[in-house]
């Protein structure tokens, strides 16, 4: 079996993590591949299972659209899911995962489906049971809110043959920057052709957003679908859908070519900026004190990586603790599993 290389790549979730840390961006991107490997340097090796680890939001999202995309599969069939069935098959899912994730012994590595939750395995992350509970209740009310809301009365008005996209594909189209061509990488919630186009509806089990996110998310999104399908902007619409806050709500906006100009502009400023520190993209040849450290402790106090970043000021007086041993370990190279 040929090995697989680190090529560069891009997402909206990998520009994010870049602009909120540049080093966590590279623990994540490059310290922890080859991190499966049974030859991988020992800093590899934790960095790759302190990736794997989620927290309770991202784990709950997740089973949430899981959830969902089976519920659409049922009506495409043309069965109807019992809601009650559906919600109890979510409560008992993450009941399992929490318990699973609890019970596993703390800094061993789980298996490739386990769910190990950050808030079990850092003592600073821990949480009170109330909070636990706050969190199981979101997932299901989420629940709650998708059979109820506006959006899958749309979808049944539409029909759900003209479903295209269910959360299930994760897929990639072409971006250039200085003569460097890289996929970047998109995966639609649910996606409808409908008369006037194409609808993309995305979605949220956290809080409306305010932080401009979610306007790049579905930019990004428009430009796909415009690459993929072969339609203009005119016929592009889209929404978020607020699950646990405003289900009944549907506020479909057009995409605009600027827009989708806005939305290449930021993903070539964004990986060009990546670009930058890495030594060899094709390679996956990246050094580690390339790329710089938040100045938001915030951030850094919530970052898995911390225990093994060597200049992190929060543990033990910075450049003094675990880490820098473990990071000066040669790099295991790998394929990716």
């Amino acid at each position: 079996m040929a090995e697989l290389v680190n090529r560069f790549s891009y997402s909206l979730s990998q520009g994010l993590q870049f602009r909120t840390c540049q080093r966590q961006y590279w623990f994540s991107r490059y310290g922890s591949w080859g991190g499966w490997e049974k030859d991988a340097s020992p800093m590899a090796k934790e960095a790759y299972r302190l990736k794997k680890l989620t927290n309770r939001f991202l784990w709950t999202g997740n089973r949430v659209h899981e959830t969902i995309r089976q519920a659409l599969e049922i009506y495409r069939s043309g069965a109807k899911p019992d809601e009650k069935e559906v919600r109890n098959r979510l409560l008992e899912k993450l009941r399992e995962d929490f318990r699973g994730s609890r019970d596993h012994p703390r800094k061993t590595p789980g298996t490739k489906s386990k769910v190990l939750l950050l808030e079990h395995e850092d003592p600073d992350s821990r949480i009170p049971d109330s909070q636990w509970k706050s969190v199981v209740d979101r997932a299901v009310s989420a629940i709650d809110g998708f059979f109820r809301s506006e959006a899958l009365r749309v979808i049944q008005k539409t029909g759900y043959d003209a479903i295209i996209r269910n959360d299930d594909v994760l897929e990639s189209m072409e971006a250039t920057v200085e003569h460097r061509t890289f996929p970047v990488f998109v995966t639609i919630d649910v996606a409808l052709r409908f008369p006037e186009g194409i609808l993309i509806l995305d979605w949220k089990t956290g809080k409306p957003d305010t932080s401009g996110s979610h306007a790049e998310q579905m930019g990004i999104y428009a430009l796909f679908s415009e690459k993929e399908w072969n339609v203009g902007p005119e016929s592009i619409r889209f929404s978020p859908v607020y699950l646990s806050y405003t289900p009944e709500r549907l506020d479909i906006s057009p995409a605009t070519r600027d827009m989708l100009d806005r939305a290449m502009d930021n993903i070539r400023a964004n990986a060009g900026a990546i670009l930058e520190k890495i030594d060899d993209p094709e390679k996956g040849v990246a050094r580690m004190e390339r790329f710089s450290l938040t100045e938001d402790p915030g951030e850094c106090r919530k970052c898995v990586y911390r225990i093994l970043c060597p200049d992190n000021p929060l543990e033990n007086g910075g450049g003094q603790n675990a880490g820098s041993a473990l990071c000066n370990q040669p790099i295991q190279k790998g394929a990716n599993p």
